[in-house]
């Protein structure tokens, strides 16, 4: 059986990713890789994980003093408080005025890798969250920086507003049916030929 290994190219960056982050990414829980900064390591110390529920219920009264409750619709507008620890001296300021000048205040899509595992090629996490358009807010001042320190990480507390739809929320999402765009374009390629009549799901061209 062929194994995977990783390239010596891939051992080089792996390396260097290593001594970049050093002490900060073992005690950090999760890593964040906003759309458009995918070389962007970005780890959060804090990380409060989005869970799928519905929103509180709704009393219903009937005839006769008789009382209810219906369900609500889920959840899917989320916020959190994030503790981002900065990797590369000044990337976190960068990013944050990325936000304001390039993304109007709002990231579309961010990746939340909880926790850290290696598939041989590159540091991901174990679970993957999509946050979609995610603001993203800043403490004024961006930090405390001690000069008399000769090992401290810059940390800073951030508000993030985000859409979340789940582990299954994406499956089918802006999808198109291939197969069904696949003979279309095979018909129309014969004498356009278009659906005339359907009946139980059996469509007939012509």
């Amino acid at each position: 059986m062929k194994s995977n290994s990783p390239t010596l190219q891939a051992y080089s960056q792996m390396h260097e990713l290593a001594k970049s982050l050093g002490a900060a990414m073992l005690a950090c829980n999760a890593v964040c890789k906003p759309e458009g900064y995918e070389n962007l390591y970005i780890l959060i110390q804090n990380f409060q994980r989005p869970m799928i529920t519905n929103h509180d219920t709704a009393d219903v009264d009937y005839a006769y003093g008789l009382q209810s409750h219906v369900t609500a619709p889920p959840k899917t507008n989320f916020e959190s408080q994030w503790t981002m620890i900065e990797t590369e001296s000044g990337t976190i300021a960068k990013f944050a005025e990325d936000i304001v000048n390039k993304h109007k205040g709002e990231i579309p899509l961010v990746r939340i890798y909880d926790g850290f595992a290696s598939d041989g090629n590159t540091i991901k996490g174990k679970h993957e969250y999509l946050l979609k358009d995610c603001a993203i807010t800043f403490p004024d001042g961006g930090g405390e920086i001690d000069s008399a320190s000769r090992s401290q990480i810059l940390q800073i507390q951030v508000t993030c507003r985000y859409n979340y739809f789940g582990q299954t929320g994406e499956i089918g999402a802006g999808k198109n049916d291939v197969y069904a765009n696949t003979l279309m374009s095979a018909l129309n390629a014969f004498g356009s030929y278009s659906p005339i009549s359907s009946s139980g799901g059996v469509s007939i061209f012509g």
